[in-house]
C-alpha cells in the first residue's frame, strides 16, 4: 500500500509539472542609440584613403574613438584628425568657435563654418570646423587651409 502510495504521488508530481506554465522567455534588452549612432556616423565616412588624397598628406592606419556624440577619426603618418560631433546647434557651435582666438568665417561651407591655425613651436595646425544642421565636422591637420576646407565640404557630400 505504502509503495502504491508512493508511487500515485509520484505521477501526481510529474503531472503537475508537465502543467506548470512554461518557463517566461529571456528578456531583451534593447539599448538607446547615441546621438552618433542615431546620426549614422562614423570613421567610415572619412575614409583614409579620401582624407589623405584631399590633405594631399601620406596617411596610414586610420583609427576610430567614439565618446558619446563625438566619433574622432585620427590617422597615422599626417597628423590628420577628422571629427564629427552630432547633435550640434548654434549655440554649442558658437562656443567651440570661442575656443579659437584667430577663427575667420569660412563662408563657402554649409551653414556656418570658420577656420584657425594654432602653432606649437614650428608645427602649424590648420583647423577648420563647419556645421550643417545637427552635425559638425572638424578636420585639423598641417595642410592648408584650402585642402582642409575642401575635405569639410566632400565629407559633407558623403553624408
Amino acid at each position: 500500500m505504502i509503495a502504491r502510495t508512493a508511487l500515485a504521488a509520484a505521477a501526481l508530481s510529474a503531472l503537475t509539472a508537465c502543467a506548470a506554465e512554461p518557463a517566461a522567455a529571456p528578456a531583451t534588452t534593447t539599448t538607446t542609440p547615441t546621438p552618433t549612432e542615431s546620426a549614422g556616423v562614423n570613421c567610415a565616412d572619412a575614409p583614409q584613403d579620401v582624407v589623405a588624397a584631399a590633405l594631399r598628406l601620406r596617411l596610414n592606419h586610420s583609427r576610430q574613438s567614439i565618446v558619446d556624440n563625438v566619433v574622432t577619426c585620427t590617422y597615422d603618418g599626417g597628423g590628420a584628425r577628422v571629427r564629427f560631433t552630432t547633435g550640434t546647434d548654434a549655440a554649442a557651435f558658437a562656443a567651440r568657435r570661442g575656443e579659437h582666438r584667430d577663427a575667420v568665417a569660412v563662408p563657402d561651407l554649409p551653414d556656418e563654418a570658420y577656420r584657425a591655425t594654432t602653432t606649437s613651436g614650428e608645427v602649424v595646425r590648420t583647423v577648420v570646423v563647419a556645421r550643417r544642421g545637427t552635425v559638425e565636422i572638424e578636420v585639423s591637420s598641417g595642410a592648408n587651409t584650402r585642402h582642409a576646407e575642401q575635405l569639410v565640404a566632400e565629407l559633407f557630400a558623403r553624408l
